[in-house]
């Protein structure tokens, strides 16, 4: 039940377009989101981005109608927040553990292929099918300008 309203809650959350954790809420997040490029450009590198910057990243190109919650459905369990996330026995993380997971970077590329691998060795062509239209899509952004700081 407890995973239930979590996932439930982030749902709403991106959909609202306020699925930044609480202690995120306000900052900027634009410079944060993709790897720094010549004269302040900044661009999307879903290889290198942390949990949180993802679910910026992904809110941000859903907004802007590059990405749709759809193709993106499959990056849930990747990009939870913090207080989403638990042990494997189902009890929660703590905050502290919760919170350095979501700012170690991943690569959510790596991931996604693991996650079809997994899916095609269960037989589970829709999983399959979802976590393949996420890479896709992501794919389909991966490098794209995603700030410019004009001081720069």
């Amino acid at each position: 039940m407890q995973v239930q309203s979590a996932i439930a809650a982030f749902g709403a959350r991106l959909v609202s377009g306020t699925n930044a954790s609480p202690r995120q809420e306000g900052q900027d997040t634009a410079t944060s989101t993709a790897s720094p490029e010549a004269s302040g450009t900044r661009r999307y590198d879903f290889s290198n981005i942390s949990p949180g910057e993802l679910r910026e990243a992904v809110n941000r190109l859903i907004r802007s109608g590059d990405l749709d919650l759809h193709e993106t459905s499959s990056l849930l369990g990747i990009m939870a927040p913090p207080e989403a996330r638990l042990r494997v026995d189902g009890t929660p993380l703590s905050k502290a553990e919760g919170e350095q997971i979501d700012a170690t970077p991943i690569d959510v590329f790596a991931k996604l292929r693991e996650g079809v691998a997994g899916a095609r060795w269960r037989h589970d062509d829709a999983g399959e099918a979802a976590l393949a239209q996420a890479m896709a899509a992501l794919q389909r952004v991966q490098g794209m300008v995603s700030a410019v700081d004009l001081r720069a």
